[in-house]
């Protein structure tokens, strides 16, 4: 006899499945039945944990602010300059892509699709987020006077997140990219926001 699972670590199956699944053949793509047939169990036993579709890419969601704020917290509590912290928010950034890359794809379909406006906000609140903690990152530098007091901050934090875009994208055909590109992305970055 199988032994049950707990709730919670059902549910973090259900995301995990539902993650590879992601990656694999996209968000319109996932599905109950899918789920289930990545962890073996029957469909109906996906609703005692999650209603439907939209409540598990709503807990996607939550999954991947989660891990954007265990990133933020890890590189804003380091010693070192804001500069420094960048650098290893922009590290952090680079591999949590690397490590769950069905995390762009959920965030592309969200972003340009009228389906759902409900988890399309939810996405951007997450995102806006990210970017405003970025931009108190740079602040703080610019206090400090390790960044430019030129550098406008809402653009810097904004380029900083749109700098990995291309990573992502370019990875899809080429994973090397994700290895090669992002120290001479963050040098790069580094020369527009320095002195």
């Amino acid at each position: 006899m199988r032994s049950r699972k707990t709730t919670e670590i059902r549910r973090e199956e259900i995301l995990r499945a539902a993650l590879f699944i992601v990656e694999q053949q996209g968000l319109d793509n996932l599905n109950t039945n899918a789920i289930a047939a990545v962890i073996q169990l029957v469909p109906s036993a996906i609703y005692r944990h999650f209603k439907n579709k939209e409540e598990i890419i709503a807990a996607l969601i939550d999954f991947i602010g989660e891990r954007l704020q265990q990133n933020l917290q890890q590189a804003t509590t380091q010693e070192g300059t804001a500069m420094e912290r960048l650098k290893c928010l922009f590290e952090l950034h680079v591999k949590l892509l690397q490590e769950e890359p069905a995390i762009p794809r959920i965030l592309y379909f969200l972003i340009s699709s009228e389906r759902n406006q409900e988890l399309k906000q939810k996405m951007l609140a997450e995102i806006n987020a990210y970017v405003y903690e970025t931009k108190k990152l740079l602040l703080q530098g610019k206090k400090a006077g390790e960044i430019n007091q030129a550098v406008d901050v809402t653009a810097a934090a904004m380029m900083f997140l749109g700098m990995i875009q291309p990573l992502v994208i370019l990875s899809q055909e080429n994973k090397a990219v994700l290895d090669e590109y992002p120290q001479k992305l963050w040098k790069c970055y580094q020369r527009t926001i320095d002195f």
